[in-house]
């Protein structure tokens, strides 16, 4: 087992100020901004799995591409008054990766000595026709594009966003947003799930698709614009389940399929053609 250190690469970005809200002409400086920047690729067969973990604030981008290997592209930004106690904490990488070429672990660790005041965005690439992944992230959006494979996402607070997956899927986030966005005519895989405690998801799906539909909100509404389903012959609308605040979906669309499950604790549920 190997592990990589990325060399750091360190820029001023820009300085803020504000005026004070009291009428003083004086502007008031803000922290600075800092920002480093990293690059890694080492090689990786499909089938491998990666396990990432983001324990500070930042948004984690996940890649599917056709290459036997993964790219790790970090961005590190530190709020400081100071450019020298900037260039204190940036001397620790902010990436510790171990890899074999069938297993690999991410991880970016906090730093309680800055208060909150850091924030690391990943980019990951890495094998598109099978990568198992499993993601924590902190705080911060989640993104997912063109991966199949054994993926599970636990999100503290941020953004899911879902596009072109395949293989099996599990996603929670405490407080986001969600939207999923499938391609082809069916799920290529066991199942999808995808759910929030606080926030809005909508599923976008093509016209011709396949699958086994729940779509859930225990507070919020339901709404669809999908064309009708043929059933013995007949079109048939889609029927919402209502009980006080909570309302479910559960419908075949095409020929049926995997399920797919979409579903908020609090806030509105839509299922869309794409």
């Amino acid at each position: 087992m190997q592990i990589a250190r990325i060399p750091t690469v360190l820029f001023f970005l820009a300085t803020f100020t504000v005026l004070c809200a009291w009428g003083n002409d004086e502007p008031v400086s803000e922290p600075t901004v800092y920002v480093d920047s990293h690059e890694m690729e080492y090689r990786f067969f499909p089938g491998g799995r990666i396990g990432i973990s983001i324990e500070t604030s930042g948004s984690l981008k996940i890649v599917g591409w056709d290459r036997g290997s993964v790219r790790v592209e970090a961005e590190r930004r530190i709020y400081s008054q100071t450019e020298e106690k900037a260039r204190t904490f940036l001397k620790t990488p902010p990436v510790r990766i171990r890899y074999t070429e069938t297993t690999s672990t991410i991880q970016v660790a906090d730093v309680p000595e800055l208060g909150g005041l850091l924030e690391v965005n990943l980019i990951v690439y890495v094998p598109a026709a099978r990568t198992d992944l499993a993601a924590q992230t902190k705080k911060g959006d989640f993104i997912i594009n063109a991966v199949n494979g054994w993926v599970e996402a636990t999100i503290g607070e941020g953004n899911m966003d879902i596009t072109t997956v395949n293989g099996y899927f599990s996603g929670r986030t405490t407080k986001g947003n969600i939207l999923v966005n499938l391609s082809g005519n069916r799920w290529n895989g066991q199942s999808f799930a995808a759910v929030t405690q606080a926030g809005n998801a909508e599923l976008l799906l093509p016209e011709n698709y396949s699958a086994a539909l729940q779509l859930d909100t225990r507070n919020g509404e339901i709404a669809v614009d999908y064309p009708q389903q043929k059933v013995e012959g007949e079109f048939v609308p889609f029927e919402i389940t209502k009980r006080r605040d909570a309302q479910q979906l559960r419908a075949r669309v095409g020929d049926g399929g995997a399920p797919l499950h979409i579903g908020t604790q609090s806030g509105n549920v839509s299922l869309r053609r794409r």
